[in-house]
């Protein structure tokens, strides 16, 4: 006869958010096993750390063995890794049980079917994106990513204002619920069990198109939307990545970008004076938070930055083969897309991505016009012809 494994959910990790079911299975347990954390589950519970819990249960007595996990078994939960674990010495089935979302939004009184959930427990990553484009983040903390730290970001990124709501311990004794905003909370210490619920009322839609009269401009040169589209779309940026923006004038690209890598990070890169000060009033205006405006000249500007993802390249300043050769050192499969206006910067950056063995480069030419009134006619008007290069991964050996 096959032995039977529960991995149960127990909710907040308390007696009173065990489910039903919950119950149900650890009475028919033959031997219940948890990390220090759930002991107070039951008085017949085996204490042991977490990476031990797969091989107790395994070499436990009986025919039916529980394994407590905190929350839910379906929602950051170890559950399936440890599921993989027992999955070969019998047959294993989940428990659901509470979640901190459940259990914080209904102490909150709000809903959370509309909520962005994020995990920053132990994890890498920045939550700057999702509140950027969301009204409502949830966010778990811990580790090196605490509470008290992300709130921090939130405040070094001028987003200080926001109300977040913090629940510590949750379901213990020492439960702590506090609303603030984002810069109060910053200054307090915090527990690694905590849970932050963001309010950001003024988020944007992530899928809008951004159009030309949007942006500040003034005398700073600027990418055209049509060429910010069908260059966005050769890079293919997905959402969680880091992108590097090298000559971001105004911002217009920097901004498609963020919106596409709506859950990673763009480093906009610009020298001038005057366009910084467009960058970041366009980065207010359009609510792109996850963007990071370096003041510097590339490749110099670009030696501290993160391995990028992906990397559009709008103005060189004469060094366009050193900023393809740096992406290429920190991340031999970065993508690459640069536009090219003077018929010297397309032949330097088409041998530039061939000689540093860019696979797959492709150049096309963009000539867009758009149609403008004039008495009762439409007459089209030609913007300048881009020309469009992208290249990216390791090339066939």
């Amino acid at each position: 006869m096959n032995r039977l494994f529960f991995i149960i959910g127990a909710g907040m990790g308390t007696p009173d958010t065990l489910t039903g079911e919950a119950r149900r299975a650890l009475d028919a347990a033959d031997a219940v096993l948890a990390t220090h954390r759930l002991a107070s589950i039951g008085p017949e519970t085996e204490i042991c750390p977490f990476t031990e819990l797969a091989a107790r249960a395994v070499g436990a007595n009986g025919q039916t063995v529980a394994v407590l996990v905190s929350g839910d078994v379906g929602f950051f939960s170890a559950a399936a890794r440890l599921r993989e674990q027992l999955a070969p010495h019998g047959d294993v089935r989940l428990v659901c049980g509470l979640s901190s979302l459940q259990y914080f939004c209904a102490k909150l009184g709000v809903s959370y079917d509309d909520v962005c959930v994020r995990s920053l427990h132990g994890r890498a990553g920045s939550i700057l994106g999702a509140v950027s484009y969301h009204k409502k983040v949830f966010v778990l903390t811990g580790g090196a990513q605490n509470a008290q730290t992300v709130c921090r970001t939130l405040v070094d990124a001028g987003l200080g204002g926001l109300t977040v709501h913090l629940g510590e311990n949750l379901g213990m004794e020492s439960e702590r619920v506090q609303t603030a905003t984002a810069e109060v909370l910053a200054a307090q210490p915090c527990g690694d069990l905590a849970v932050l619920l963001i309010a950001h009322p003024g988020a944007v839609n992530a899928a809008e198109p951004l159009r030309d009269s949007m942006f500040m401009r003034a005398k700073v040169p600027m990418t055209k939307e049509e060429v910010r589209w069908t260059a966005c779309a050769r890079l293919a940026v997905q959402p969680d990545n880091t992108v590097w923006d090298v000559g971001a004038g105004t911002g217009a690209m920097t901004l498609e970008l963020a919106r596409r890598a709506c859950d990673g990070m763009v480093y906009a890169v610009e020298r001038d004076a005057d366009a910084l000060a467009l960058l970041e009033e366009n980065r207010r205006k359009l609510g792109g938070y996850n963007v990071q405006v370096i003041a510097g000249r590339a490749p110099e500007a670009l030696e501290a930055l993160p391995a990028p993802d992906c990397v559009f390249v709008g103005g060189s300043g004469g060094a366009m083969r050193r900023i393809l050769e740096l992406a290429r050192s920190k991340n031999p499969d970065v993508r690459v897309v640069v536009t090219a206006i003077a018929l010297e910067t397309l032949e330097e950056t088409r041998h530039a991505l061939l000689d540093l063995g860019f696979a797959g480069v492709e150049v096309s030419q963009l000539a867009a016009s758009r149609g403008r009134a004039v008495g009762p006619y439409t007459m089209m008007t030609a913007l300048n012809p881009v020309f469009i290069l992208s290249g990216g991964g390791k090339d066939a050996e």
